[in-house]
């Protein structure tokens, strides 16, 4: 039961704990007269773009799949949909497994490879993610538009921005190494010797070769420069929505010009979504709205307004939405939240799918030895 896991309750309580700390520093008067003078006349065609970001998602995700098996959009798309919708109810970021289960069992397709697009997918999202702040920031700096201050110190904000480079630049480099270097292949091979018989280390190394097989879509230069133009649309759109949304909220008129008001969008967007990559809250709520504030808050905007417009953007244009597209869809294919909890905390590939012979070995993953 998911009222009983601990990582439910764990990440309640940061979230929990985050929403805390931005109604200490809000005025809930300005907040609901932020709300009653929005114009709403630009959500539709927000929520619209923001679905558009999850189509392009699907063309990418396709692209990853290529080297393995070649899926039509038109069914990815809706696996995306409930991956979205699983991790935005479940802690942890258990939808990336809930999706790579529900393909499993939709496709007939080994969970493993599956998961390791994912992972590259979600390597690929920080790195677009940012190169939009490598972008914006030097230029909303240079421009002046910092000077309105804010509750996070700029020492503060380099350093965070230093981790997150660290964090997706790393990740990118193991997990490229891991996909073309036979020897770094070797070593981890190594590694998984120390684990004893009884936990389990055979599992564990069909398990490490079937997700190396998800890789080989990052086997040369051209291709990880495919992946980056493929993520490009995905976050262009969905920057989209925070435009939008801000037009709704009159954030664009605190700004000199549109193109100023187009850099903090792709600022905002990065910053915003940074702070959910790791999994420390339920569907990034309250990370999201108190880092989305705060750099808003460092651009000179309000931080009652900036706090409505985070909290609107996020749980309006970008959370509800996809809930309930999701759960329409999981309706629609007889799935239930706990059995997607259950998929989430013990994906099984089809067992027809383990045996399959490895590129790399010339061997069947359960003959490795």
């Amino acid at each position: 039961m998911l009222l009983t896991n601990w990582r439910f309750w764990l990440a309640l309580v940061v979230s929990a704990l985050f929403m805390l700390l931005l109604l200490y520093q809000v005025d809930l008067t300005e907040i609901r007269s932020a709300l009653l003078g929005a114009n709403y006349l630009y959500v539709a065609p927000a929520i619209a773009l923001y679905f558009g970001a999850v189509y392009f998602r699907s063309v990418r995700w396709r692209y990853l799949l290529s080297p393995l098996r070649i899926f039509p959009v038109s069914r990815l798309y809706p696996v995306i949909v409930i991956g979205y919708m699983a991790n935005n109810l479940l802690p942890a970021r258990l939808g990336e497994l809930v999706r790579s289960y529900y393909l499993a069992r939709r496709e007939n397709f080994n969970v493993s490879p599956a998961l390791a697009t994912i992972a590259v997918e979600r390597v690929y999202d920080g790195v677009t993610l940012l190169a939009f702040a490598a972008v914006s920031a030097p230029v909303l700096l240079l421009l002046g538009q910092f000077d309105g201050g804010g509750g996070v110190s700029r020492t503060a904000w380099i350093l965070v921005g230093g981790l997150m480079v660290a964090l997706f630049l790393g990740a990118l480099v193991f997990l490229t190494c891991l996909a073309v270097m036979p020897r770094f292949l070797d070593f981890v091979q190594w590694c998984i010797r120390i684990i004893p018989a009884r936990w389990g280390r055979n599992q564990v190394r069909n398990l490490v070769f079937a997700f190396v097989e998800g890789l080989k879509v990052l086997s040369s230069t051209k291709q990880h420069l495919a992946l980056f133009v493929f993520s490009l649309p995905v976050w262009l759109l969905e920057s989209s929505t925070y435009f939008l949304i801000g037009y709704s909220f009159g954030i664009d008129q605190l700004f000199s010009s549109v193109w100023v008001f187009m850099l903090v969008v792709l600022l905002l967007t990065a910053t915003s979504n940074l702070a959910t990559s790791l999994p420390t809250a339920i569907g990034g709520i309250g990370p999201f709205e108190v880092v989305a504030q705060q750099t808003l808050l460092a651009l000179g905007v309000g931080a009652s307004v900036g706090a409505a417009y985070a909290g609107f953007v996020h749980l309006i244009a970008l959370w509800l939405p996809v809930n309930l597209a999701g759960l329409a869809l999981a309706w629609k294919q007889n799935l239930s939240i706990r059995q997607l909890a259950g998929a989430g905390g013990k994906p099984e590939p089809p067992p027809e799918q383990i045996d399959q012979p490895s590129e790399r070995t010339g061997q069947s993953v359960e003959d490795v030895s």
